[in-house]
């Protein structure tokens, strides 16, 4: 069970990088992606996927007593925050008010409602001295499989424009069953993609705009190269190599897995070349689309 977050409040706008990334990451993973309403940029995650046609899902429909039947349906699962924490409402108005980041941006994302049997997650942070701060969070909360990053931009996402600092927390190689921290950057080449300025990935648009961006990626109608996808695939990746499932010496995903897993390492030891051909499977092989529908459609059979 995973998840993949940022902090937002980086002032990039950039599109729904980690929005997007959870529903390709949920091809192979169990995902629980827990998000809220915007309140610093124009287009929250929930504000996305409220968006989605040819219908959207209903979130408020997933809550403590359901979310077994959702995940009885599909990999895939939205954690809406009002449903789960629904004292929050009440400082929603506010946040929405202030022009600035406030205290529940660092909340956030450490407050999944599953996080007790959360196994990887990769969070990300607008500034590079929360990055420790971050992991030392989740170390005492008891996470075992993790990554904390910030774009060299104070960027909440692994960039696609130059390096990304990766705080990390991993099993001890020794077998002890100890949790290593680590530290160390990406770029955009060691995931065997392009580099690709901010502002050709913050399109600033509205939710329903962003919505379909993220329909035409999940029905495989970007070029390879696009450079919202390749930021995507990145971010995928990065959660695909922190869960583990990277490592594996033999690959059989499914229909359209060559099968050819990529073992080269870089930064850390992370096979994210490895981790990009598995995000762009998700994509071609319709598998995340699959998931996202499932999803879809599981949370529309609920009464309301």
């Amino acid at each position: 069970l995973c998840d993949i977050v940022g902090t937002g409040g980086d002032s990039h706008n950039t599109f729904n990088i980690s929005t997007t990334a959870s529903i390709l990451a949920s091809s192979l993973l169990l995902v629980a992606k827990h998000g809220n309403r915007a309140s610093t940029s124009k287009s929250g995650s929930a504000d996305l996927v409220n968006n989605m046609q040819p219908r959207p899902p209903v979130l408020m429909a997933v809550s403590p007593k359901t979310i077994s039947q959702v995940y009885a349906a599909t990999n895939y699962g939205f954690l809406f925050a009002p449903v789960f924490h629904p004292g929050m409402r009440y400082v929603a108005p506010i946040r929405k008010e202030l022009p600035w980041r406030t205290i529940f941006n660092l909340l956030g994302p450490l407050a999944n409602p599953v996080e007790d049997i959360l196994e990887a997650r990769v969070i990300g942070v607008a500034r590079k001295e929360l990055g420790p701060v971050f992991l030392e969070a989740l170390r005492i909360g008891g996470s075992k499989k993790a990554m904390i990053i910030c774009g060299d931009e104070e960027l909440d996402e692994v960039s696609c424009a130059g390096p990304t600092q990766v705080w990390r927390l991993s099993a001890s190689p020794d077998g002890s069953g100890d949790v290593v921290q680590d530290h160390f950057k990406v770029q955009p080449s060691d995931f065997g993609l392009g580099t690709h300025p901010l502002n050709t990935v913050s399109p600033g648009k509205e939710p329903a705009e962003n919505a379909e961006i993220l329909r035409r990626i999940l029905s495989g109608e970007m070029a390879d190269d696009d450079p919202i996808l390749e930021f995507v695939l990145m971010n995928t990746a990065t959660l695909f190599v922190a869960s583990g499932i990277c490592e594996a010496e033999s690959s059989n995903m499914g229909p359209g897995d060559d099968g050819k897993v990529i073992t080269e390492r870089g930064p850390g030891g992370g096979r994210w070349k490895e981790g990009v051909r598995r995000a762009r499977w998700a994509v071609k092989s319709g598998k995340a689309l699959q998931q996202w529908t499932s999803f879809v459609d599981v949370t529309n059979s609920f009464e309301q």
